[in-house]
């Protein structure tokens, strides 16, 4: 079963309208359902290992907008967990425990339907602009580049190793990272910048070098 082929833009139809009369191209706007598909199908189809992965990375790429909330360990979005779900009942993609590298995680993968669903949107993202944010324009080979590389990065992680890269970002890069992410309130945005800030402190404390 295949997700629908345009978005549900609403007010903001207009606007690709406009940016195509520009002569920009094809204008599209990518939904969340389509960056988690795109996940499961770059790197040559190597699953997911570990759910977190999916949250941790679509939580920190600033364009795919998604907003943190409250997790104890990482960041967690709770729209995140339903598409993914709708993905599954669709069965374009299917979850499955499985040990990895010592440790049980739920490992996603996508299934030959989804593959055929991804082909279509890693077309049409290599051949548009995207419009993300209601208001930016990003080429979508660029967007696939991004995805792929955050891919290659991040899977496989465990949650330690998850949140001591995010903290390491967090130290590298400060503010600049935090105003890149999306929070529900500017206290919870302090408050994980805080968290993220004291893991940073206790891993160099404990590996000084």
């Amino acid at each position: 079963m295949a997700i629908d082929s345009e978005p549900a833009t609403g007010g903001h139809t207009w606007k690709k309208g406009v940016l195509e009369n520009f002569r920009l191209g094809k204008v599209y706007e990518p939904r969340l359902e389509d960056y988690i598909l795109l996940l499961l199908y770059l790197d040559g189809r190597t699953p997911i290992y570990g759910e977190e992965v999916v949250h941790f990375i679509l939580t920190i790429y600033p364009y795919a907008g998604v907003e943190l909330s409250p997790s104890f360990f990482l960041p967690y979005s709770a729209i995140i967990e339903n598409k993914l779900g709708e993905l599954i009942e669709k069965k374009l993609a299917y979850r499955l425990k499985q040990d990895y590298r010592g440790t049980e995680k739920n490992i996603i993968k996508i299934t030959e339907g989804g593959s055929d669903e991804a082909r279509r949107l890693f077309k049409l993202f290599s051949e548009s602009w995207l419009l993300v944010h209601n208001t930016v324009l990003r080429q979508g080979s660029e967007v696939l580049n991004e995805l792929e590389a955050l891919k290659k990065t991040y899977n496989g992680k465990s949650v330690t190793e998850l949140i001591g890269l995010l903290a390491s970002k967090l130290d590298a890069e400060g503010t600049f990272f935090i105003q890149h992410l999306s929070a529900n309130s500017p206290g919870w945005m302090n408050y994980v910048y805080y968290l993220a800030r004291q893991i940073s402190k206790e891993k160099h404390s404990i590996n000084p070098f």
